[in-house]
């Protein structure tokens, strides 16, 4: 079994957060921290290898504007072309990480992610390419992908290409979390005000 040092994440946060009205990366998640500084403290508290979070560049500069004093584990890479989609903003964080790591990949709308959910998917990590848990035999997030799939993603040479439809060409493995939250999206103003 890898251990957690041997373990990367891809944080996608390169949208354009377009029905927020509002950088998703900037909503509090508590009086002390963003949506951004919650997450990427979940993967440094794990002790991932790798912290790759990929925003466009309107993001960054506004998360910058803020003020936040970045980790020194946490690489920020830019997403020229996010209008190209998800997987490009997936591939583009891709060719920063290890060939021969376990990779989570981590949506900024999703900010609920804890330590108990981190080491059930590294737990199952071997079972197939890539692993989801789910809640109510639905998939939630963040999911684990092999180190097979992220060398795949590496080399796929079209951009635009369907997360879904790609994923599709890999074994998967549902494993059941007892954490409704691996279900919740943060999209819209009142999916936030809702659960905030």
């Amino acid at each position: 079994m890898q251990k957690n040092e041997d373990i990367s994440v891809i944080i996608l946060a390169a949208g354009f957060s377009e029905r927020m009205k509002t950088h998703k990366t900037e909503l509090s998640f508590d009086s002390n921290r963003n949506f951004f500084q919650k997450i990427t403290e979940e993967y440094i508290q794990f002790n991932c290898k790798t912290i790759i979070a990929v925003l466009n560049q309107s993001n960054f500069n506004s998360l910058m504007r803020t003020g936040i004093k970045l980790s020194g584990k946490i690489k920020i890479i830019i997403n020229e072309h996010p209008e190209k989609g998800k997987f490009y903003s997936l591939k583009t964080g891709a060719e920063a990480i290890d060939e021969n790591s376990l990779t989570f990949i981590q949506n900024i709308d999703n900010p609920f992610v804890n330590q108990n959910i981190l080491h059930l998917l590294k737990d199952n990590s071997g079972t197939a390419d890539y692993i989801i848990p789910s809640y109510n035999k639905k998939g939630g997030h963040p999911i684990l992908i092999s180190a097979k799939m992220i060398n795949a993603i590496k080399n796929e040479v079209k951009d635009a290409v369907n997360m879904k439809t790609f994923f599709n060409n890999f074994k998967k493995y549902y494993i059941p979390a007892n954490d409704e939250k691996i279900l919740i999206n943060i999209n819209t103003v009142s999916d936030y005000d809702f659960y905030f």
